[in-house]
């Protein structure tokens, strides 16, 4: 198993904590149900007890985690019905996004969108999920910059992390890195035309695609919840 050690940094022992476990979420090294023991984290993150209750307050304020009564803190079990909701908002937002990219972004940008494609591919080919993950994460942090508007990325930065737990899953969906990889194409091929609307409806396209892979993956888990429910020292021992 990957090392969870917090490295000592600039930042905050609370604010490096929490983006380890974090991580650790959206890996599925902690997978949704998962009985987040304060104990247990002190010991595999090498920091105290109050840096991580501040990491798990501020991990439940994204909506990572959920305090259970008489429990404790527990990773959060997104169902259908929230992946539906999140990708619902998601397309609107990112055909925004998509719209507003075609009209204000540099050719550079666009050069930019084309090369991590190419990447993307090759990662695909190579069947490297976590590579092809963090090539996407490039891709929109481009596609937010050429848009240009701070808002709409200010609220597609408050869902990235639930959604970056979903991506995985749709990635592991028979298919649909295939399925997605053409959809890129048709989104970099509306931003070379400078095309406003087909931009919009391609990045919505792209969204409903990983929508319906996301929805095939969470159906066969939506078995009682305490099956799935394991202690940190459940999934180390």
């Amino acid at each position: 198993m990957l090392s969870m050690r917090v490295e000592r940094t600039s930042l905050t022992l609370r604010e490096r904590a929490a983006d380890v476990i974090r991580q650790a979420i959206i890996d599925h090294r902690l997978p949704p149900g998962t009985h987040l023991k304060e104990r247990e984290l002190c010991e595999m993150l090498g920091v105290s007890r109050t840096s991580v209750r501040e990491a798990l307050r501020h991990l439940e304020t994204e909506q990572l985690i959920t305090t259970v009564p008489h429990r404790g803190p527990v990773v959060v079990s997104l169902s259908v019905e929230d992946a539906q909701q999140l990708y619902q908002v998601r397309a609107v937002l990112e055909g925004l996004v998509g719209e507003q990219f075609a009209l204000k972004a540099s050719d550079s940008q666009i050069a930019e969108l084309k090369r991590l494609a190419v990447g993307m591919a090759a990662s695909v080919r190579r069947d490297q999920p976590d590579a092809t993950l963090a090539i996407i994460a490039d891709f929109y942090a481009v596609l937010f910059e050429g848009a240009g508007n701070r808002v709409c990325a200010q609220f597609l930065q408050s869902l990235n992390t639930r959604i970056s737990i979903l991506r995985r899953l749709s990635l592991s969906s028979k298919g649909r890195p295939k399925a997605m990889l053409k959809e890129v194409e048709e989104i970099i091929a509306a931003a070379a035309a400078r095309d406003p609307k087909a931009m919009k409806q391609a990045c919505i396209r792209h969204v409903e695609g990983a929508c319906q892979a996301v929805v095939t993956q969470l159906v066969p888990r939506s078995a009682p919840a305490r099956e799935r429910k394991r202690s940190l020292v459940d999934q180390n021992g």
